[in-house]
């Protein structure tokens, strides 16, 4: 008997929990997407793409995914096409029991704008890929421009990084500008010090400063990590005292010393 009824209470739960989950599934199958709720993550810092805008990719050809069942929604589709907005660096779009259909979107982040020797203008990102200019955004980033030769042709996505070795054994002079605007970039201090880099070749770089009205000569892009820190040295102890404006150029092209020249 005490056998019989701890069966009897064994098979019960077995067949509530297959009732149970027999009414979820069927609860879910039915349930309807009300809405569509869009996180632009990192708005604050960039305004590349807006909520609308990807509404606008969701509801493509009219079929907006509203009043649809969830089941029948497909994620990854949505997120395949998300991804194709030049603009778009990770996206996640996932459903909810309470019939919202979210979406979270990263934007790529821009560290530098070139002006090259045609006079065309992009974005270099974070992982060193061309990002086209957008025409209701700027970013508040390095400014690189005069004669910027880049061994590639300017399209989306293309890696300044990559290169025929073969052909290009040298650094090219586009890879050292993404490394030193990566460097700026990183480093507090300089992000705010520095805001334009003039090129007039590869030997003769000239930085702009936000603070003071002079130019530094910083000369090539070779070990600029230690000129920029004799500059650092330079505007901690000499500076404060003899004036921001004193010095209508800083040099610093030569090892161990700073040469400046008066106004």
């Amino acid at each position: 008997k005490r056998y019989t009824l701890k069966t009897l209470k064994w098979l019960s739960l077995v067949i509530y929990l297959v009732v149970g989950l027999w009414f979820v599934t069927k609860r879910n199958r039915e349930l309807v997407c009300k809405t569509i709720q869009v996180q632009v993550v990192d708005s604050s810092e960039n305004s590349f793409i807006t909520s609308r805008s990807i509404r606008r990719v969701i509801d493509q050809k009219g079929k907006s995914p509203i009043g649809k069942t969830m089941h029948s929604i497909n994620t990854y589709e949505l997120e395949k096409r998300i991804s194709t907005m030049m603009s778009v660096r990770d996206v996640q779009v996932y459903k909810t029991s309470n019939g919202v259909l979210s979406v979270k979107v990263k934007q790529r982040r821009p560290l530098v704008r070139i002006f090259n020797h045609k006079n065309q203008s992009y974005y270099i990102d974070e992982q060193g890929l061309i990002l086209p200019l957008s025409d209701r955004f700027a970013a508040h980033v390095l400014v690189v421009n005069g004669n910027i030769k880049e061994p590639f042709s300017v399209k989306a996505n293309q890696n300044v990084m990559q290169r025929d070795t073969s052909v290009y054994r040298s650094e090219p002079l586009i890879c050292k500008i993404f490394n030193f605007a990566r460097y700026i970039a990183d480093n507090d201090f300089w992000n705010a010090q520095i805001t334009q880099v003039y090129v007039d070749d590869s030997n003769n770089i000239e930085l702009i400063p936000r603070v003071g009205s002079q130019v530094i000569l910083l000369g090539s892009f070779d070990n600029y990590e230690k000129k920029l820190e004799k500059l650092k040295m330079f505007y901690e102890k000499a500076l404060p005292a003899m004036g921001w404006n004193k010095y209508k150029m800083i040099n610093l092209k030569y090892s161990n010393q700073i040469i400046c020249t008066k106004r």
